[in-house]
């Protein structure tokens, strides 16, 4: 009897649900994600796992370029996301294999982190802008956390969520069905995936160019797009090439 194995996006979906609500349950008082004394109280997996500049490179957490993809900050952004990588991902997946599949998807958000970092540091948008005051609040942390030497504003601002992975996997379906109609909830409105990835990657680069809010997000998004479009063209490229 053959069982039903349970496939990478119904794995990643669950893992992140779990993380999620476990974090609402588990907190403690943090600041920028760094453990601060009479701070907001945050979630646990935040803490440990949200990426930034600081924790994943000044502290030597590099694991954090994979962790920061399954911890979210509220329930709208695990929804969106969750749906979908649910409407995106099992596409995907049948067509790379799990495998290859689920090392996409991580890729894109390692991608995600690292594109916001260097627009960020290149000051192509600001989250929290580098004045006296601002910096102090990060270098106290920062020193609380025992590291001694400057840090930028910027270098703090932990980023989380999956959203630089799914924009990556919505890419790779728009590359391999571009002509398939989708609908929308809001706006009402039914289009090409192709042109919905366009509109997608178009409200990100505004977003970042005129440093609206959520820039920082929007840069992760549009890292995972473009490692997720380079990754599609180079797989596109070997296939053309076995039938020449």
């Amino acid at each position: 009897m053959n069982e039903r194995k349970l496939s990478v996006t119904n794995a990643l979906i669950i893992i992140n649900a779990v993380v999620f609500f476990v974090g609402i349950m588990v907190q403690r008082e943090a600041l920028l994600g760094i453990p601060f004394p009479q701070a907001p109280r945050t979630s646990v997996f935040e803490i440990t796992c949200a990426y930034s500049w600081f924790t994943c490179f000044l502290e030597g957490q590099i694991w954090r370029l994979i962790t920061y993809q399954f911890v979210h900050a509220n329930f709208g952004h695990i929804l969106f996301n969750m749906w979908a990588l649910y409407f995106f991902g099992p596409a995907v997946e049948q067509a790379m294999g799990p495998r290859r599949f689920l090392a996409f998807y991580l890729a894109c958000g390692v991608a995600g982190a690292l594109f916001s970092s260097l627009l960020a540091g290149l000051n192509l948008y600001t989250t929290l802008p580098d004045v006296p005051q601002n910096e102090l609040i990060c270098n106290q942390i920062a020193a609380f956390a025992g590291y001694e030497g400057h840090v930028r504003c910027w270098e703090m601002i932990p980023l989380v969520g999956a959203s630089a992975s799914i924009y990556g996997v919505m890419v790779a379906c728009a590359f391999m069905y571009p002509d398939v109609m989708i609908s929308l909830i809001f706006p009402p409105v039914t289009l090409r995936l192709r042109t919905f990835a366009l509109i997608i990657i178009g409200i990100a680069s505004a977003t970042i160019l005129f440093n609206l809010s959520n820039a920082g997000g929007e840069a992760g998004h549009l890292g995972g797009i473009i490692m997720g479009a380079l990754i599609m063209l180079a797989w596109k490229y070997r296939i053309m090439n076995r039938f020449r």
